[in-house]
């Protein structure tokens, strides 16, 4: 707190009001600290009270850790209060242990129990434990499995020929699974851009043919690039063989390849004086590795379409997800975001008495992540239609440090000019 270069900001966010402030700073330079100050000060000078903050962190732990910080500095400040703000924190002191102070988590819960026929749930809903929410994903997704077993949708169908180390593709799905569930708030189906995989295998057959053909002009059969070149041969020859059979299987042979990709061999460049006929090592390598980057690229090009096609497949999981929690009252940590965030935007009533009811909002230790972005949609109160009451502004301070590995929100509401929204933002115009 004795560096100097942040003393101008410091000073601000204890004394400015009326601006929602945005903190900066690394680690151990006191984001917490001035938070905790800013929350003494405003009940101090009689600009808000304590019952009327929400001051929102991360973990249990650390909720724990701000009120006891917050007492310890109440009960400082009030030694050499004046009379008037000695009585302010006073108050502040009995009203402590009602405070707003706790988890994004708790406080959706809390919001999500005060009005639960406004946000479309069982009065009564308990908060399922990561273990019971996981339960309850495997029991939907065995479900769905057994049945898109019988007649798997394409994106099934290219997820079940593939081998990835250790992980066999039942477990490859219901991981997918995990992570859409994990954004199921993100619903739109994702974009599949026009990708002739036929058309792209066939070259990559081609292309492979022709440079493993070159392992048998080597002038040193046992080259390390010579080496590669031959199992080249060999992968494109037993293809070949069983191809003379039936037709082309491009599922199975787009696996292949992602497989054959990652084939140590491809590392290997050979030695110098090595001649492939009249062709250098240089110059066989050159195609040697540019057949590898096409590869690398076929590999990209499908994966990038088979995300789309496997999200769409998963819907039907994710939804029957849903209906189990559902039916037996259970909300998972995602739902208290999501439900709160939605009957804050969508019913104007509750936007409005939310709105009267909290003056500042306090987001301390956050880090930005998906997780973050949720938080903060949740406990926006902005409203998209009408100007009351809006944020003032949004100003940035930075502190001490460069690195900006950690920070935290001092947030405000008060009424004022229009806060245009924030990109990115599907409730906009908080942060």
């Amino acid at each position: 707190m004795t560096d100097k270069t942040d003393s101008a900001a410091r000073h601000r966010i204890l004394t400015d009001f009326s601006t929602t402030l945005f903190v900066e700073a690394a680690a151990g330079t006191g984001k917490t600290t001035v938070l905790i100050g800013r929350i003494v000060a405003l009940v101090r000078e009689g600009v808000s009270t304590l019952d009327r903050i929400v001051a929102v962190t991360f973990t249990e732990k650390a909720a724990g850790e701000m009120k006891l910080r917050l007492r310890t500095e109440i009960e400082r400040a009030r030694q050499d209060a004046a009379a008037e703000e000695r009585e302010r924190l006073e108050r502040a002191l009995s009203e402590l242990e009602l405070a707003r102070v706790g988890t994004i988590h708790a406080f959706c819960g809390d919001l999500l129990r005060e009005r639960p026929v406004q946000a479309g749930i069982d009065p009564l809903f308990e908060v399922a434990a990561k273990d019971e929410a996981e339960g309850l994903a495997d029991q939907a997704f065995e479900s769905w499995f057994q049945a898109a077993l019988a007649d798997p949708p394409e994106g099934v169908r290219r997820i079940l020929r593939r081998r990835a180390k250790g992980q066999q593709p039942r477990e490859m799905l219901r991981g997918a699974l995990g992570s859409l569930i994990e954004h199921r708030d993100f619903p739109t189906p994702w974009r599949r851009a026009p990708f002739d995989r036929s058309g792209a295998i066939d070259t990559i057959m081609e292309q492979l043919m022709g440079v493993g053909s070159l392992a048998t002009k080597s002038s040193w059969p046992g080259d390390y690039l010579t080496t590669n070149l031959a199992e080249i041969a060999r992968f494109v020859e037993e293809n070949a063989r069983v191809e003379a059979l039936r037709d082309r299987d491009y599922d199975g042979l787009e696996a292949l390849l992602r497989d054959f990709a990652h084939e140590r061999s491809w590392r290997w460049k050979g030695a110098q004086r090595t001649r492939y006929g009249v062709l250098t090592r240089d110059e066989v390598l050159a195609q040697r590795d540019k057949v590898k980057d096409e590869l690398r690229k076929f590999i990209a090009a499908s994966d990038a379409d088979l995300a789309p096609l496997l999200q769409e497949a998963l819907q039907s999981p994710i939804n029957a997800y849903e209906e189990l929690k559902a039916r037996t009252g259970r909300l998972d940590f995602l739902d208290l975001l999501i439900k709160a965030r939605d009957l804050i935007r969508n019913d104007a009533m509750v936007r409005a008495e939310l709105q009267q009811r909290f003056t500042h909002f306090f987001v301390d230790g956050f880090t930005p992540t998906r997780a973050t972005r949720r938080a903060k949609r949740s406990i926006s109160m902005a409203d998209q239609t009408t100007p009351s009451p809006r944020m003032a502004a949004t100003t940035r301070c930075t502190s001490l440090s460069a690195s900006t590995q950690k920070t935290a929100c001092i947030c405000s509401i008060s009424g004022g000019a229009r806060h245009p929204p924030i990109s990115g933002s599907r409730l906009g115009a908080i942060w």
